[in-house]
């Protein structure tokens, strides 16, 4: 596949670190998606993008602890499980580093999880550098992830998208259109969740077009980070804009809660922002300004 105007052809350059310790590393590479860094120090290895002479941590998992979320935002994405606390079938757009795919599997091992990725690198990497060992319960896919949502003929638990290109969110993964097809594959009971960053001006028109098709919408921000996490399901009722009427799990998952403090995700629970929202343009395939409105909100404060 070609996109963007890159060759199809994969170039990888690996550069070590010549002062690294024993055992830790630096290594660069560049493929038709990404400009890619993987950084062992110790036991833990990240996983960054870089764009605009500026690097992103796209994941990062720690070898020796794998069920230790690294990246804090990776946690809160569970909170999809307050409101489908038993996910059969879960669908995860971004595959990164695949910490989340491990603490999914530790805490339902009988679900599926089927993650898709864009760039053939970083699946390559996941694996021979992140540790992570891909089953029949968790598959992936390189392919782009709006195309997977469109040929899918499943139905999903929870569809998580988390899928970033050093810094951005592809613009066509940003769209009403977009959305819409996934609220159109999810279940009955169904969850779409999505990572969003509070930084720029890309976020009040983020969750308006999400709120555009989805009639709930919950937010859980990442205590100390600029993440929000987006919880939006199809229905109007019940509710589940109230923590209250949350279905009550196992009690959520005694396996889930070894690995993840509940009660601090559920305190994550933030109001939705309507003051910013009104006056956002809802994002459409016609009118998807992502990187636009990405770098508004940044290059408008940085000094000069």
């Amino acid at each position: 596949m070609k996109r963007g105007g890159f060759p199809l052809v994969m170039f990888a350059l690996a550069v070590a670190s010549a002062a690294a310790a024993p055992g830790d590393y630096v290594e660069s590479y560049d493929t038709p998606y990404n400009n890619l860094t993987v950084q062992k120090t110790g036991s833990v290895v990240e996983l960054r993008a870089r764009s605009r002479a500026a690097e992103y941590l796209e994941s990062a998992v720690d070898l020796d602890d794998p069920l230790r979320l690294v990246v804090p935002y990776t946690r809160t994405l569970f909170a999809a499980a307050f409101l489908q606390p038993k996910p059969q079938r879960v669908l995860m757009i971004g595959l990164g580093g695949a910490g989340f795919n491990r603490v999914f599997t530790h805490a339902f091992p009988a679900a599926l999880l089927q993650s898709v990725e864009l760039d053939p690198k970083v699946f390559e990497l996941c694996q021979s550098r992140l540790g992570f060992k891909p089953t029949s319960q968790t598959p992936v896919a390189t392919m782009d992830g709006r195309l997977y949502v469109k040929r899918s003929k499943q139905t999903w638990d929870w569809l998580i998208l988390d899928a970033f290109r050093a810094g951005f969110v592809p613009p066509h993964l940003k769209t009403q259109e977009f959305y819409r097809e996934c609220a159109a594959k999810l279940g009955e009971r169904g969850v779409f969740v999505t990572n969003l960053h509070t930084s720029t001006e890309l976020y009040a028109s983020d969750l308006k077009t999400i709120q555009s098709v989805f009639p709930q919408v919950v937010l859980f921000q990442t205590t100390g980070r600029g993440n929000v996490i987006v919880c939006a399901v199809k229905y109007r009722a019940p509710s589940v804009t109230d923590p209250a009427a949350w279905p009550a799990g196992d009690p959520l998952n005694a396996a889930l809660a070894a690995c993840i403090d509940l009660k601090a995700l559920a305190s994550e629970k933030t109001a939705l922002p309507a003051d910013e929202t009104r006056s956002a343009r809802v994002l459409t395939d016609d009118f998807a300004p992502v990187e636009f409105l990405d770098a508004m909100k940044v290059n408008n404060t940085n000094p000069r």
